[in-house]
Parts: structure tokens; C-alpha cells; sequence
């Protein structure tokens, strides 16, 4: 007797527990038409959740309404026709859509596969930033009841109505807008390359949004050692991280997923492996004396080579943290030092940058440090963080 087929996979919520990933509800259905089991996710407001448990509390309503709605007859298959030539009504259509009918697979749709297509070519914390944005997006478009529109017929004012409406509301930043411009226009370059729409509708924004410097400062040195003594009697995981920064240039984030393995306490050096370099490529750093020292301290050399170095139990663990962790742990001892919100985390990062600078470290060596993909990039990092700090200027400037 042959195997019987299965043709339903039940929803249940996927990630639930874990708010470093993107948490969705996946059920799998087989098509009447073709007979291929096909997947179906509903991402929208699970990621919303602000904890663990908000996220299995919206994931279980919405399984329960999808149990509900397939239990009363409801198909998927029904909303997504595929377009198709229909000569009998071309003389109704064709003014608006030469042969092709209207199909109803929509921007809810397609803003979901291209979330799929995207998550494997990018790192988590980038996926999210996609995640987030187009899902605001999304958002925006169902109040407008645009949602259910296919993408072609989405065009460019509906861009600069969502852009500026938002502006005015939110008061985003323009480095903010820039950012949505950037996910949407990708968007819509993949929508191009899989045929379904011919044109791109993003451009002409306005140069809306507030003109505002968001990027982290670097701390002066007497506000970093009262931070690190803080930490160091509070979190002295938190001090690490900080420190890692400072000396070796290594972004939060990459942190949080660094492994016992990527360290070489011998040939003094950390490998930035290429699944969470900002940059996605393979790099190694060097590590300064003061951090080697620590490292030695901490006895990371003694713990298994597949163990985050930061773990969740403050010592290196089979368990990481997720991405906001670090941040929000940050942010409390410097709410209780009463010290401005221009000093982020990632502030050590660039106070290193700073020390090597005023050390006399010359460009090249600083590109390699911090891993910038060229010395363009480093140099627009020197003019956005340093004077000029010429003794001409400084010491022999004519009187007035």
C-alpha cells in the first residue's frame, strides 16, 4: 500500500520564544490544482511584540483565526490566480491592461515573498530592518486600502503620500526616509526582475524629514572610565562588550553572536565570521594587549569552541542574547549616571577610532581595523568624527 499523501500541515508559530528572529505563523496546504503541498506565512503584528511572551499571545490568535477560517471552507488558493491571457473581455481591459487580466495576487503578497527571498541574503539584524520597514509599510497601505492593489498598479504619489504622511506624523528623519527609499526601491528592482512590474516608482521623494545627527559620539575619557567602573561592578559582561569595541572595532551585534571558536588567543586575533559581518565577508582583527590580557583573564581558551562568548548566564554559554539585550542593559547605567542619550554603545566603538586617530595611526592601517570596504569610507568616517587638527591652524593662525 502506497504511502498517503498528506495535505495539511497545521499553522503553529514559528520562533516564538526567540525575539532575535523574525517570528511568523507557517501552515502548509496542497494545491487542488497542481498537487504540490505549498507553504503559506502570516508575518504581520507578531513581530510587533515587544517580549517573548506578547509574540506567542498575538501568534496563537492568529493560528486560531486561520484554524478557524480553513474550518469554514476557506482556501488560499482562491486568492492566488495567476494572470492570465483572456481574449474574450480584451476589448473591456484593454485600455488599461493590454491582454492580462487583473489577478489577485497582491502587495501583501509579493511584500512577503520578496521577506523570503531576502532573509538567506542578509543577516538577521539587517532582515529585521527590512521586516520592520516594509511592515510599517504594509501597515500604511491597508488603512489606505491599497493592500489588496498589485504592485503595477501602485505607483509613484502613493510613494510620496506614504513618505510625507509619515513625516508629518512621526516626525521621521531624513536619514530615515532615506532608508524606506532604499528597501522600497529594492523592492520594486526585484519586482522588475520577476516580471511583475515593469517600472520603478521610487523616485521624485521630496527631501522630507528632519535634518538630524543620529549617529553615536564618541565618549570623552573621563565619562568612559566612569562608565566601564560602573559596568565592570554591575555588568561586567556589558564591560566586555565595551571594551571589545574600544580595542578591536567589532560592532555590537557582531558581538552578541561571536563565538569561543573565533578567537585565537595565540596568534592574538578575532575572526569576524561572514553570517554576522555587517559586511558579510570573512575578517579577522587584530587584538590589542589590553584586550588579549582580558580575554586570558576571562579564561575563554577553557570553554567549548561552539559557545557564544557572551552568554546569557554572564559567562560564555551554548545561549546568546538577542539583539536589543546589550542595548537596554547600556542604556540603564547610563539613565543611572544621568549621562546624555548622545552616548549609544556603540559609542566605544568610535572613541577607539578616536584614541587611534590622535595616536598618529594613518589611514590604511585605521580602513583595516575597522573593516571598512574601502579608504573612501574611511576617510567620510574621519571627516564626520575629526577636526582637521592642524597645528598651522591651531598654533600659527595669523591675528586679526
Amino acid at each position: 500500500m502506497g504511502r498517503r499523501k498528506l495535505n495539511i500541515v497545521l499553522p503553529h508559530l514559528v520562533n516564538g520564544d526567540d525575539m532575535s528572529k523574525a517570528g511568523f505563523v507557517e501552515y502548509k496546504l496542497r494545491n487542488p490544482r497542481t498537487g504540490i503541498m505549498e507553504r503559506f506565512r502570516v508575518y504581520q503584528g507578531i513581530n510587533n511584540a515587544k517580549s517573548a511572551e506578547q509574540r506567542q499571545k498575538v501568534g496563537a490568535q492568529i493560528v486560531h483565526d486561520i484554524n478557524q477560517r480553513l474550518a469554514d471552507g476557506w482556501s488560499p488558493f482562491e486568492q492566488m490566480k495567476l494572470t492570465y491571457e483572456d481574449l474574450l473581455t480584451e476589448q473591456r481591459i484593454t485600455a488599461r491592461w493590454g491582454t492580462v487580466a487583473q489577478t489577485p495576487i497582491n502587495m501583501t503578497y509579493y511584500i512577503n515573498e520578496f521577506l523570503q527571498w531576502k532573509k538567506p541574503a542578509v543577516i538577521p539584524h539587517s532582515f529585521q530592518t527590512y521586516a520592520s520597514k516594509l511592515r510599517i509599510f504594509h501597515e500604511w497601505l491597508e488603512r489606505e486600502g491599497l493592500s489588496d492593489k498589485h504592485p503595477s498598479l501602485v505607483d509613484q504619489p502613493v510613494f510620496v503620500r506614504f513618505i510625507t504622511t509619515m513625516c508629518e506624523r512621526l516626525g521621521w528623519s531624513r536619514r530615515t526616509v532615506t532608508k524606506y527609499q532604499q528597501i522600497l526601491h529594492h523592492f520594486y528592482e526585484y519586482l522588475i526582475e520577476h516580471g511583475v512590474a515593469r517600472s520603478n516608482p521610487i523616485y521624485g521623494i521630496p527631501a522630507v524629514g528632519e535634518r538630524r545627527d543620529e549617529a553615536a559620539k564618541p565618549i570623552p575619557e573621563e565619562i568612559r572610565k566612569l562608565l566601564l567602573t560602573t559596568m565592570r561592578q554591575e555588568e561586567p559582561q556589558l564591560a566586555l562588550v565595551c571594551e571589545l569595541e574600544y580595542y578591536c572595532a567589532i560592532r555590537p551585534n557582531e558581538l552578541r553572536q561571536l563565538r569561543i571558536r573565533d578567537i585565537d588567543l595565540r596568534s592574538a586575533s578575532i575572526r569576524i565570521p561572514a553570517n554576522i559581518s555587517k559586511n558579510r565577508t570573512t575578517q579577522s582583527v587584530d587584538l590589542p594587549r589590553q584586550m588579549l590580557e582580558k580575554l586570558r583573564q576571562w579564561k575563554v581558551d577553557e570553554y567549548p569552541p561552539h559557545f557564544f562568548l557572551l552568554g546569557t548566564q554572564g559567562v560564555p554559554g551554548i545561549e546568546g542574547y538577542g539583539k536589543n539585550t546589550l542595548r537596554f542593559r547600556f542604556e540603564r547605567i547610563r539613565e543611572k549616571l544621568h549621562l546624555s542619550s548622545e552616548y549609544k554603545l556603540y559609542s566605544f566603538k568610535h572613541s577607539g577610532g578616536v584614541e587611534l586617530v590622535n595616536a598618529g595611526v594613518d589611514t590604511w592601517q585605521l580602513q583595516r581595523h575597522f573593516r571598512h570596504s574601502s579608504i573612501a569610507t574611511t576617510e567620510a568616517y574621519l571627516r564626520r568624527n575629526f577636526a582637521p587638527n592642524s597645528e598651522m591652524i591651531k598654533d600659527h593662525f595669523p591675528d586679526i
